[in-house]
């Protein structure tokens, strides 16, 4: 068995000790983030497909990818914020890298002209809201049709969010979603490590300790919950 991961910089393992990126584009994820303690806990192989900065479009498709050639993989999922944008373009930094295409993604503190273009002019919380949602309504009825056991997590509290920026679709959306979210005590990863006195970086990066307490927490979850539908 593998456990397959996905999600941001908190799912590859950013500012942990043994993370690397390498030139071209490549990466090295951490095997000290949580993902990497279930699995050891499991005994399963790991491969980290997350990536820094990652959007939840990107997210959704990196799982996508993995799904028609999967063979007994646990997926274990991190959503973005919903506010960070991906899109599919040319790069100028590196060559013949995907046909000098890949993804991009801007996020609101980007001060490019493309990023300020896009939320002074393009940008809204409820198309954030209900394409994110359908992204993760989609990610589980293909894992559940195809018998993939997973766990679910998410950043953004804003995804349930129900005083602004809501329809009935919308509401529809996050019913259907939120009983498949696992969470740290009712948090994010991130609120959970900082609720804890975990340390973090500057770019609030918790660390290897409040990854290590995070695995042991999700282990007990793991053994607690169905991992092919909504978390106990």
């Amino acid at each position: 068995m593998r456990l397959k991961s996905f999600g941001d910089s908190f799912i590859f393992g950013s500012d942990l000790a043994d993370a690397v990126a390498i030139s071209g584009n490549l990466f090295a994820p951490s095997q000290q983030t949580w993902p990497a303690h279930l699995a050891r806990y499991l005994g399963y192989s790991y491969e980290c497909f997350a990536r820094p900065g990652a959007g939840n479009l990107q997210i959704a498709e990196q799982i996508l990818n993995q799904i028609p050639t999967d063979q007994e993989s646990l997926f274990v999922i991190s959503w973005s914020w919903i506010d960070r944008f991906d899109h599919w373009g040319q790069i100028n930094n590196f060559s013949n890298w995907i046909n000098n295409n890949q993804w991009q993604t801007i996020s609101p503190g980007d001060t490019t002209k493309i990023a300020k273009f896009y939320y002074r002019e393009l940008h809204s919380e409820y198309q954030d809201k209900l394409t994110t949602l359908m992204s993760i309504r989609l990610i589980i009825d293909v894992l559940q049709q195809k018998g993939i056991p997973f766990v679910m997590t998410c950043m953004d509290d804003l995804l349930f969010d129900q005083r602004w920026h809501v329809t009935p679709a919308v509401i529809d959306l996050q019913e259907y979603v939120k009983p498949h979210m696992t969470t740290f005590e009712g948090q994010s990863f991130l609120e959970w490590s900082r609720s804890q006195g975990y340390p973090e970086t500057a770019a609030w990066h918790p660390l290897e300790q409040a990854h290590s307490a995070a695995g042991d927490y999700m282990i007990k979850v793991f053994d607690k919950q169905k991992t092919n539908g909504p978390t106990q």
